[in-house]
């Protein structure tokens, strides 16, 4: 029991003092929850990856500038805070708490599994007073065959002959609004169709890095076919390589 003075604040141990005594033999336990308040961090770096549209060939990388980076609070639905990339990428959460936190921010899904809404989701475990760094954090984006700056280009030539013979009845001139097919990759049809222009060339721009196939329709002088196909294949490795293909001679019966 305790003494009359000390209850009444009178005696050599002060009220005060009696109380902090007490809350140190009997510590009150408490644990902050998961927000803004603290003096831990997460930060990383968003880099972009580019890939084409099956996701089998690397395009290029470059670090994600002015991406949006988005932190839940334990769990929470909605987000706590957002931060926008930097020139390198690069992003920080400031003054967390220990807790869970989850990271997200937009990107493709190779799988090809629709997501919900969120794209890249990492989750962390943080420790009070914890600077967590995630590292290189990947954003996965997709290009058709035409989001590039490459190009195909060639020249395409006639040979006329007299209907129904071999014989050559005009010289060998420039094939003009003759169509030139485009296939990129696996694809099963074609992707793009151009025509010559008045001297012959075509062209194929705006092209990503991979493997193409150029075509075009042409005469069968042995007349065994009503039309062959002449065909070049063609690799792009440069992201604004210009590849010529040199002269294609196509041959054509004209009625004299």
């Amino acid at each position: 029991m305790f003494s009359r003075e000390l209850m009444h604040g009178r005696g050599t141990v002060p009220m005060l003092v009696f109380t902090a005594l007490l809350l140190a033999a009997f510590p009150v336990s408490c644990s902050n929850e998961e927000g803004l308040g603290g003096t831990g961090s997460i930060s990383g770096s968003v880099t972009e990856y580019f890939y084409n549209d099956d996701y089998t060939d690397l395009i290029y990388q470059l670090p994600a500038v002015d991406e949006e980076v988005f932190i839940l609070f334990g769990d929470e639905e909605s987000p706590g805070e957002r931060v926008t990339t930097g020139l390198a990428g690069e992003f920080r959460f400031e003054f967390l708490y220990g807790g869970t936190y989850h990271i997200y921010f937009r990107s493709e899904d190779s799988t090809g599994i629709p997501d919900d809404g969120w794209g890249k989701v990492i989750d962390v475990e943080l420790e009070n007073g914890e600077d967590r760094d995630l590292g290189e954090l990947v954003k996965l984006n997709t290009l058709d065959y035409d989001d590039g700056d490459a190009t195909i280009t060639g020249l395409v030539k006639v040979i006329k002959y007299e209907e129904g013979s071999t014989v050559l009845v005009e010289y060998v001139d420039y094939a003009r609004e003759h169509e030139v097919y485009l296939v990129y990759g696996d694809h099963v049809q074609y992707d793009e169709r151009v025509r010559t222009g008045y001297d012959g060339r075509f062209a194929f721009s705006g092209l990503i890095p991979g493997d193409y196939l150029v075509f075009l329709y042409s005469e069968d002088p042995a007349g065994n076919a009503e039309r062959v196909v002449l065909k070049q294949q063609v690799t792009i490795t440069g992201l604004d390589q210009v590849v010529d293909l040199g002269e294609m001679t196509i041959e054509d019966f004209e009625k004299i």
